[in-house]
């Protein structure tokens, strides 16, 4: 554009030049038409085209600015956007990890609300999604968890400016407790027996009655309550303390030590 004017000016001077000294002779330099006096400037005119060129530079230059931090802009977004995808993403994992999905998605809703965020859940057909707006100002955060594939996908989208990034992982759900450990404070292994058969404990969880009782990782469980656990496999030994526990009964375990027996009560 500012070529086009430049070029308008200098073509308007060579055009109009001539015409001033063809008049020369004339004592004022002018021409009339009826009764309106025009007065033919060649140097003005192409003065004015400059001077609009020169405005238009200005223009173009100002425009040019505005885009590079628009664009700059852009770019701190979508890294931005990117980050914390993937943050969230870890963040999810380890809650998944933790308390499973239902409980993951329970802890995100009362996390986020508790921060004054919106949330939506529509959780249907082994897909979880839940969407969370004012994540951040004009960002919105949406976590799908498809439990088919034991997949989770963290999004984060700033419509203002055509942003959407993406994370995605393969999650692990916490490992079930066996009722064992969680009722008797001790692992269990069906392989793991003394020459007798009876089952060997595998390992003692800190903090429990039977931790305080001295028993260690080795020892052997003799009995559960009157039962002999020689004649239990795993499964009975789970099936047997989870009936008890639902009855919030007491039960007793008899423990070899290094050949001395020593009997515990738990309450279930």
């Amino acid at each position: 554009m500012k070529k086009y004017i430049r070029f308008t000016a200098l073509f308007l001077i060579l055009l109009i030049a001539p015409v001033r000294t063809a008049y020369a002779y004339t004592e004022h330099h002018s021409y009339s038409s009826s009764h309106t006096e025009v007065w033919v400037d060649a140097t003005g005119l192409a003065a004015l085209l400059v001077t609009l060129a020169a405005g238009n530079s200005n223009n173009d230059a100002e425009a040019a600015k505005q885009q590079a931090a628009y664009e700059q802009k852009v770019r701190e977004i979508r890294e931005h956007s990117k980050e914390s995808s993937r943050k969230e993403m870890e963040h999810a994992l380890d809650i998944i990890f933790e308390r499973g999905v239902p409980g993951a998605v329970e802890l995100l809703v009362r996390s986020w609300e508790g921060e004054g965020k919106k949330t939506f859940l529509d959780d249907r057909n082994g897909v979880a999604v839940l969407k969370v707006s004012g994540f951040e100002e004009n960002i919105r955060l949406e976590y799908t968890i498809r439990q088919e594939n034991k997949k989770i996908s963290v999004r984060i989208t700033a419509p203002d400016y055509s942003i959407s990034e993406e994370s995605s992982a393969y999650y692990k759900e916490p490992v079930p407790i066996p009722p064992s450990k969680s009722y008797l404070g001790f692992e269990l292994e069906e392989f793991m027996r003394d020459p007798q058969g009876r089952l060997l404990i595998k390992d003692v969880v800190k903090g429990t009655a039977v931790f305080y009782a001295g028993v260690l990782p080795g020892d052997t469980l003799v009995m559960i309550d009157t039962y002999d656990t020689k004649n239990f496999d795993i499964a009975r030994v789970d099936s047997y303390l989870q009936n008890r526990a639902e009855a919030k009964a007491k039960v007793k375990i008899t423990v070899s030590q290094k050949g001395e027996k020593k009997t515990i009560e738990i309450q279930l």
